[in-house]
Order: C-alpha cells, then structure tokens, then sequence
C-alpha cells in the first residue's frame, strides 16, 4: 500500500460525529471510499497527505525522513516530481501544503531560503495536483507579507538533479533495479516509514518566530476559536483537541479558554463535539496564542457551589454522585 490512514489520528474513526470527507473529496483518482479504505488505483499523488486536517495520512514515498532532509542544508530548495525528473525523491508534488513551504523558507539562518517549484507540466499529469499548488503557493507566499516571493515557479528544470547519460543495458538495469526497490519498499515499508508529516510541528520549529506578531490577511490556512455566550465551561473543547491548541483554566468561578492559531489543524472536532454549539473556526488574523473566551462557571442547583459540567448536566460531580449513592 503506497498510502495508509492512520486510525488513531482521523477524526473520522475517532469520533463518530465527526464527518470530514477532505481526503474523499479531493482525491484525483477517486480512490478512497467512504470507509476511508484506499483502492489499488491510487496514483501516489500525496494530496490527501496534503489536505487531511488531522494529519493522519502518511505515504512511503513521503516519508518524514525525507522531508527532514530538505531541512540539513542552507541551499535553496528545488522541488520537482519524478514524472518530470526520474531522480527526484517525490513522486508528485501534491504533498505540498502552506505550513510546510513556511517552515523549509524559515528554516534558514535567515529565514529566508527560496523554494523553487517546477509545476510547468502538472497541468499535462493532473488539473487538480496543478491547481492545488497555485494555490498553495500563492496562500504561503500571501503569509509572508509583502516583499519579494520566497516561493517561486521554476521555468525550467534543474540542474545536477537528472541522471548522467547511460547505455541502454546500464538504463534498463537501472530501471529493474528500481522497480524492484520501490515494490519492495512499499510491500515492506514499516509503520516509521509511513508516518505523516508533522507539517505544523515543523511549521511550530522554524517558522512560528517569523510570523508571530505579524498581522495575517486574506488567509485560510490558519484559524481561530471563537466561542460564543451559549458555552457552559464543560472544556469538552480542550479534552478532543489533539493538537494541543486549545487550553482550559478556571479560577474564583472564573472559566478560561485560551487558543493557539499556530498549532490548530483546522480539524473541527471541537466546533462539532461542543454539546452547546457555541464554538466557530474564523480566519486568524494574528498566531500569538490570546485568549478567546472568559466565562462565569454555573451554579449547581443541589449545593449552590460554582462548578465545571460534564456535558448539560445541571449538578456538580460530588451531588451527582450523591444522588447515584442515594438513589441505589
């Protein structure tokens, strides 16, 4: 299998609720169905890694191993696929998401390395792959404010990327052997191997200190929690956020809740699973972490203390469980 579906990641096989259908719907091939199971048709374009919010989908043609490779060196970054250049790692560039190109264009000294991808034939292969990078370059390059491009569109291909000229029995020998490497790496690759880019870990490590207090416009790769007065301070919000983004705290009947654009996924999972519906996800227009939400915590109806729900539940813990003792 070329691509997998972590189960322990999508928000689809962890809560019953939730209904994501982003890898379904973008699938060029059509190949995922709705059990989230991958067909053999699939053509290792790497746009579902791309699109799922949950970062659950890993590839062994995208393994992380490789990606941390473009993070070693200071040079610029040329990205071209296999069809185009048969010595490139990616078999297709439809991996490619904003917070990745950020963080390979921060991870400079600088914080200024250019990324150069080569898309002049992707219309030839796919119109969605072709599409999808417009615009992921334009919404990258969009974050990084105004002055000269980072991410550029190559016109032509690379230099010292393609293979030196061989003889025909050394080309087909090659093309056995490399053949009979990639079957063997997919039929064997490990669960390592197929681990899913941790695209906003990467983005946290070298590229949140570029655009931490910067202003952002016009974008959608990065959201901010909005909640509105019907919450109830249960924190069911931050117990499903598997990125970390959103934190709880209470104080004198005070309830808290803080949100870190920069580290949500956009999943949805809290907007969905909120039992008052009082949760939204906004374009941010800043990725500092602030605090969204400050809210009177209710009163019990049994003790009349002030205390955290569980659910819609109109009593503290401690007179819930009174009434169970009492009851039985």
């Amino acid at each position: 299998m070329k691509v997998v579906i972590d189960a322990q990641k999508c928000v689809n096989k962890r809560f019953a609720r939730v209904k994501c259908t982003d890898c379904r719907d973008s699938c060029p091939a059509k190949c995922i169905n709705e059990t989230l199971e991958i067909g053999n048709h699939c053509t290792n374009c790497g746009l579902c890694l791309a699109v799922c919010p949950a970062e659950a989908i890993g590839g062994v043609s995208y393994s992380v191993e490789a990606v941390q490779q473009l993070f070693t060196s200071q040079e610029p970054i040329r990205l071209i696929c296999q069809r185009c250049q048969p010595d490139s790692l990616w078999p297709c560039l439809g991996f490619l998401d904003p917070t990745l190109l950020l963080a390979l264009v921060f991870s400079a000294e600088d914080g200024r390395r250019e990324v150069a991808i080569y898309q002049e034939e992707c219309r030839q292969c796919c119109d969605e792959i072709a599409e999808h990078l417009v615009r992921t370059v334009a919404e990258a390059n969009r974050l990084m404010g105004s002055g000269t491009p980072r991410i550029v569109n190559a016109k032509q291909k690379f230099d010292g990327l393609a293979p030196k000229a061989v003889s025909r029995r050394e080309f087909f020998a090659k093309l056995w052997e490399s053949s009979v490497s990639t079957i063997r790496d997919i039929a064997f690759a490990t669960a390592e191997e197929m681990r899913p880019i941790p695209r906003r870990d990467l983005f946290s490590k070298s590229g949140i200190a570029q655009l931490h207090q910067s202003e952002l416009y016009n974008q959608t790769t990065f959201k901010k929690l909005a909640v509105g007065k019907k919450c109830n301070t249960c924190g069911l919000c931050a117990k499903v956020c598997s990125a970390g983004a959103i934190a709880t705290a209470s104080k004198e009947g005070i309830f808290k809740i803080r949100h870190n654009p920069a580290r949500c996924k956009n999943c949805g999972v809290c907007a969905v699973l909120c039992p008052q519906g009082a949760i939204s996800l906004l374009p941010a227009s800043l990725l500092a972490e602030t605090i969204v939400g400050l809210f009177n915590m209710p009163v019990c109806q049994d003790c009349g203390r002030k205390y955290q729900p569980v659910g819609n539940a109109g009593v503290c813990s401690d007179c819930m469980q009174k009434s169970r003792i009492f009851s039985s």
